[in-house]
């Protein structure tokens, strides 16, 4: 009696644990694929549109939370006027749709900041893209877990920190500040301010650097695996010394002049003259042709839209003027 009671209990155990596991992928969500293979949670996606609009005036304007893509332009104007994407997956558009509803735009500012925080009840299934036009003398600060972030026109300071995702920064004027961890980096500047420190950076990436060829600037960049290249600027004071499958590269541009350095572990730097007869048209670096001390980057962690051939577009715009 006293096995036949233990073998009871054991088989009531392990029917439990089959229930349970059932129980478990019952909730686990479709796999979807994109048009190129790339694999996403749900098959459906449902997009919404949200409008905001702010007059920062001399204060920072923050995009901070979630993952998504970022692309800001510079304009003649007073008010920043921003669009926010909000996406959701599911197995259903009704599912898809409770994620989208599960997703906050929260506006809070201060003397110091005026700040859009993004978050979202489910994470895994939620994204936000921000587009729109800031004022061109506005200071930007993007903070989010990951997606492209695509700058251009704005002469304001700049700070970019995320974990995944390509940075381009087109005809900044102002002190910059890019911290990734992967993704390439390509930063053009039209201008410098006098003295200070930028510092563009990234673990696994390559970096392009674009200056105005009669700009005075000191250069200090370090890759520990790839080459480091300049391309049409007159330097002086050059230091060149090869590090581990990497180099570090000390220069000087004039007589003084702020400071840029950059930093990469795995990827090739360049350095290079602006085009100052046209806007400027930097864009994300391709990977730098190898050479003896190149070595491949390890692929980063893909941040592509989300895309989905089923996909609702509901118009739930409404403008706030709030600053």
């Amino acid at each position: 009696m006293r096995w036949s009671s233990t073998a009871l209990a054991i088989f009531g155990m392990l029917g439990l644990a089959v229930l349970g596991g059932g129980c478990q992928r019952g909730q686990e969500s479709e796999v979807a694929r994109s048009e190129d293979g790339v694999l996403r949670l749900g098959p459906v996606e449902v997009v919404d549109t949200v409008a905001r609009a702010v007059a920062p005036s001399d204060r920072p304007l923050v995009v901070e939370g979630l993952r998504g893509s970022v692309r800001l332009t510079g304009a003649e104007q007073t008010t920043a006027d921003l669009s926010f994407v909000r996406r959701g997956r599911g197995d259903t558009r009704e599912a898809g749709q409770s994620v989208v509803e599960g997703i906050s735009i929260t506006e809070s500012g201060t003397d110091a900041e005026y700040a859009y925080t993004l978050a979202a009840d489910r994470e895994d299934y939620a994204a936000v893209d921000v587009r729109g036009r800031v004022p061109r003398r506005t200071a930007l600060r993007v903070d989010r877990l990951s997606g492209p972030v695509h700058v251009a026109g704005v002469e304001g300071a700049l700070t970019v920190s995320h974990a995944h995702g390509d940075v381009t920064v087109q005809g900044a004027a102002g002190a910059a500040e890019v911290r990734i961890k992967n993704g390439d980096v390509a930063v053009g500047f039209q201008s410098l301010p006098t003295g200070g420190t930028h510092r563009i950076e990234t673990a696994n990436g390559d970096l392009r650097l674009r200056l105005p060829p009669d700009e005075t600037v000191q250069i200090d960049a370090q890759t520990d695996a790839g080459t480091i290249r300049t391309r049409g600027l007159s330097f002086t004071n050059e230091q060149f010394a090869p590090i581990n499958a990497g180099a570090r590269y000390d220069a000087q541009t004039g007589d003084g002049g702020p400071t840029v350095e950059l930093r990469t572990q795995n990827g090739s730097i360049v350095i290079e003259a602006a085009d100052t007869s046209a806007r400027d048209t930097t864009s994300a670096p391709a990977t730098v042709p190898s050479s003896d001390t190149t070595v491949t980057p390890p692929p980063s962690v893909d941040t592509a839209e989300t895309t989905a051939p089923d996909t609702i577009q509901a118009d739930t715009t409404a403008a706030d003027t709030t600053s």
